[in-house]
């Protein structure tokens, strides 16, 4: 399986939690380093120890590696990282994060990925920045050019793969519910019909948490794309269901005071999200 997006590595997790497959992710394609180093976490139990410890290339080869994977890379800002900054504390940084790609089998800047492994499932997604009724909607399509546009990139690699028969016998998709909202449908029914186009039914439906066991009011775009030689043309979403699980029922009663952030820290850490471009202005309030 392929995952196009650290992001949703959750399904994997979730596939994995299932009696019914035992998946091996053979790439993944991310670049934030945050969620880089977290999916190692996550997925691979990637420690301090281990990465004290790994053997890793010269210094220079790490720098090279992660600067060709555009690994850093700043899109609202349109600035590249700089992997060549000097320093011992920066050069545990580069360890830490060359080991979390390697761990994840990362592949880096989905732009810049010529094909993809052979794999049976592509879980694919693009950030939901620009479609989120959160964000400021700059949109999906492909001339907008920005984060959620990324999407697009797996129509490349479809063509990519089709030239050398590997296309995925299945692949699923995952994003927020505005993507099937006025706004934006009509870019998502487009990338369906292209998808179709490849060979594959199209199933997509929004489902909540709430209903499939999750103690969460969570609305989210599924789709479900099936190659057509091996699909019926007849799947169907599970039906919504409650076990009884509620938030109650997960959260520690008692909790740690060094989890709670005070107001000072909570502006400082709002403020650098906004510099950063992470999150609008206009959702400082929120």
């Amino acid at each position: 399986m392929v995952e196009l997006c650290s992001g949703v590595g959750m399904q994997y997790r979730g596939v994995k939690n299932t009696p019914c497959f035992d998946p091996e992710v053979v790439a993944t394609s991310e670049i934030d380093i945050n969620a880089i180093i977290s999916y190692a976490a996550i997925h691979h139990d990637m420690t301090l120890d281990m990465v004290a410890n790994y053997k890793y290339p010269p210094i220079d080869d790490m720098r090279k590696y992660l600067t060709s994977l555009n690994i850093g890379y700043a899109p609202v800002k349109d600035k590249k990282y700089d992997w060549y900054k000097s320093g011992k504390k920066f050069e545990e940084q580069i360890k830490k994060t060359y080991l979390a790609c390697v761990l994840n089998k990362n592949l880096g800047d989905v732009s810049k990925i010529g094909r993809l492994p052979k794999a049976d499932v592509w879980f694919i997604s693009s950030p939901c920045t620009d479609i989120s009724i959160a964000g400021k909607l700059r949109g999906l399509n492909p001339d907008d050019k920005t984060r959620s546009s990324l999407i697009w990139q797996t129509i490349r690699l479809l063509k990519e793969a089709q030239k050398t028969d590997t296309l995925p016998k299945y692949m699923c998709l995952e994003n927020v519910k505005n993507l099937v909202g006025k706004k934006f449908i009509h870019d998502f029914e487009t990338f369906n019909e292209l998808i179709e186009g490849f060979g594959y039914y199209v199933y997509w439906k929004v489902l909540n948490a709430k209903d499939t066991g999750i103690p969460q009011n969570r609305e989210r775009v599924f789709a479900i794309y099936i190659r057509t030689d091996i699909d019926t043309g007849h799947y169907t979403f599970p039906i919504p269901f409650d076990n009884g699980l509620r938030l109650k029922d997960v959260l520690e009663e008692e909790v740690d005071e060094k989890y709670y952030i005070n107001t000072e820290k909570a502006n400082d850490l709002i403020q650098r999200l906004i510099d950063d471009g992470t999150l609008d202005e206009e959702m400082e309030c929120l």
